[in-house]
């Protein structure tokens, strides 16, 4: 809710009404971001090995050139 910005689903300024706000599967509760709303099936995920803190890091391990 932004009173006094534009509505998120309807064509005029916010009123405060909440309804942006509620779960598109529970109308009684507030959404929270679960996604269950959403129909997504695939997931992709990377493994990250290291993370590093400098450049210099990066430098010392990176691969020798032959």
């Amino acid at each position: 809710m932004r009173i006094g910005e534009m509505c998120e689903l309807y064509d005029r300024p916010c009123i405060g009404c909440g309804e942006c706000e509620r779960c598109d599967l529970d109308p009684e509760k507030i959404c929270d971001n679960c996604g269950k709303c959403l129909d997504v099936k695939d997931f992709v995920s990377i493994k990250i090995d290291k993370i590093y803190a400098s450049d210099e890091e990066f430098e010392r391990d990176k691969p020798r050139k032959k």
